[in-house]
């Protein structure tokens, strides 16, 4: 009876490890598959021009993902206006690298006067139309010949707001045609 009882532990035992194993690798799958179709829009180059009192700042945009991110806006704080791509696709046959322009003249807020919080707001969808924020820091600094303010931007740490959606709904978004393809 003993050997009985051991003998139904042990293949107990052998069915749940297996099947743990299976479920392990079914969940893992699922997750790499889901982040592999999810954009990643990032400012990856920045460069400025400056003209008398007017300085222009040409951040570019680059989706280092590899699912296509849409309505992508670009906005900055003490900015008046934005930037907006319909579409920015990852590497591959339409890979291209956006380039936006942002004019601060001297009556722009964030020239003119001391912002607390100063920040370049990149926010984009992907095409189950989750939401995705990415915001970079941008600092004023002081000049010696103008009372205006020029800034600089940290493209190092920017801050990440993506969704996190269970295991469920990524493979149900998996399963489901996409909503722009």
């Amino acid at each position: 009876m003993d050997w009985l009882l051991l003998l139904g532990l042990l293949s107990l035992l052998i069915v749940g490890a297996t099947a743990s194993f299976y479920l392990h690798a079914f969940v893992t799958r699922i997750r790499q598959e889901f982040r592999a179709a999810q954009p990643d829009l990032r400012i990856t180059n920045l460069s400025a021009m400056s003209s008398g009192n007017v300085l222009t700042i040409f951040p570019e945009l680059e989706n280092v993902g590899g699912g296509v991110a849409y309505d992508c806006l670009l906005h900055m704080g003490g900015w008046e206006g934005n930037f907006a791509v319909k579409k920015v696709y990852p590497r591959g046959p339409r890979y291209q690298k956006h380039v936006a322009s942002i004019v601060l003249g001297p009556d722009a807020p964030i020239r003119a006067k001391l912002i607390n919080n100063g920040y370049i707001r990149l926010r984009y969808l992907d095409r189950w139309g989750q939401k995705y924020d990415c915001w970079y820091q941008v600092t004023q600094v002081g000049t010696e010949e103008t009372p205006l303010y020029n800034v600089q931007i940290d493209l190092e740490q920017p801050q990440l707001n993506e969704p996190h959606p269970t295991f469920w709904e990524m493979r149900k978004f998996l399963r489901t045609i996409p909503l722009y393809d």
